[in-house]
């Protein structure tokens, strides 16, 4: 999904510097935190998208990590809304553990924590540069 996003940034006129590719596993080497705070310490970054998927919990982590450390722009879109409820869908991450990890709960979180979330890839580099322009003014 993530070349989707890239594309549609792309026909939008932005650029992208890096795709990161963390994964859905319950253990991973790096969380979405880590990278955002990578991202956040770089000078040439300007913004930041984030794509999550329902399952596991750092999205969520992810969110407290924006609303406490990030200041530049972020827009996110997390996928799944559509898989229903406690059905298996086929990785270990996607569990969803005592209410997080739902798709509801981490549009919650991160629009808690000023994040825009997009509903599908087309609509991202909308609310960048919605972002980016009420960040400007």
């Amino acid at each position: 999904f993530s070349y989707k996003v890239a594309d549609s940034l792309s026909q939008a006129g932005f650029g992208q510097s890096t795709c990161v590719g963390i994964g859905g596993d319950p253990l991973r080497g790096t969380s979405h935190a880590q990278v955002l705070e990578m991202f956040e310490k770089d000078p040439e970054t300007e913004a930041m998208v984030l794509i999550g998927e329902i399952g596991g919990t750092s999205e969520e982590e992810a969110a407290e990590y924006i609303r406490d450390h990030v200041r530049k722009p972020v827009v996110a879109i997390v996928l799944g809304l559509a898989a229903p409820p406690g059905k298996p869908m086929g990785h270990a991450g996607a569990i969803v553990m005592g209410g997080r990890g739902a798709y509801q709960s981490k549009v919650q979180a991160l629009e808690r924590a000023g994040v825009p979330v997009a509903c599908s890839a087309g609509e991202v580099p909308q609310l960048l540069a919605q972002t980016l322009k009420q960040r400007r003014h």
